[in-house]
């Protein structure tokens, strides 16, 4: 890949749903082989911006480019984590079965037989995630912390160059937390990680840059904002903590990027 592309690339985007805007005027570039963390408050659009990089949702306005091109296009080429809470688990299926259909790539299960390559990049995925040895297992006999590993092993299994993440650490305890988030890192020497997030720890410890939304882009770039541009993006004092103890993540400092 070209790392003088923007692996990630808004112009002037504007979406909503109906007549209701949820992103206005969006600029931004991620480059290539970045960790970028999206913060914002609950329904400031993080979610909405990653259905726009997806192409899962056209923008009003605006243009949208992954990789070079339109999300349409390169969509084989990006991995998507959704919220581990919003999947019904009880559906009866396997932990093999669930990272395997990321193989289908748009083709017809019915009339799809799996590749030996296929197959080999499933236990690849698996073995990688740490969870090869549940395979068989029924989703819904899962641990939070092992189901969202399955989740990341099927985002993995299309082999993507960029990784889109909408809170994957959710609901999980500390431990579990730094696990997925040290994953990430190592993960991160070979593909771009856009992760939308609202824990402190991985602004702290592990993105490279940071983009905070709430319906307009009020900052991107390092890690380290001031105050005054947390009020404005929450609308209240926002406590940072990690791992129970007050933490100063986003340090004070005079004027803003």
């Amino acid at each position: 890949m070209n790392e003088m592309i923007p692996a990630v690339s808004l112009q002037n985007v504007s979406a909503g749903y109906d007549n209701n805007p949820a992103l206005e005027n969006i600029n931004l570039n991620i480059a290539a082989g970045s960790f970028t963390g999206i913060i914002g408050p609950n329904g400031g659009g993080k979610t909405t911006l990653l259905k726009v990089m997806l192409g899962l949702l056209e923008p009003w306005v605006g243009q949208v480019r992954i990789l070079g091109q339109d999300p349409q296009e390169n969509r084989r080429l990006v991995g998507y984590v959704p919220q581990a809470a919003n999947i019904n688990r009880r559906f009866p299926i396997s932990v093999r079965e669930v990272v395997s259909l990321a193989r289908l790539a748009g083709k017809l299960p019915i009339f799809h037989r799996y590749s030996p390559a296929d197959r080999n990049m499933v236990n690849y995925c698996l073995t990688r995630l740490d969870v090869l040895n549940l395979a068989e297992r029924q989703i819904g006999q899962l641990s939070s912390g092992q189901w969202q590993r399955v989740l990341i092993a099927r985002a993995l299994a299309v082999e993507p160059v960029l990784l889109l993440l909408d809170e994957p650490t959710s609901g999980l305890d500390a431990n579990a937390s730094s696990m997925v988030y040290e994953l990430l890192q190592e993960l991160n020497k070979e593909i771009t990680i856009v992760m939308v997030t609202h824990d402190t720890l991985a602004i702290s410890a592990y993105v490279r840059d940071i983009a905070c939304i709430n319906h307009y882009l009020h900052y991107h770039g390092e890690p380290d904002i001031s105050t005054d541009l947390i009020m404005q993006l929450y609308g209240c004092p926002v406590d940072l903590i990690a791992h129970g103890v007050p933490h100063r993540v986003l340090e004070e400092h005079g004027g803003r990027s």
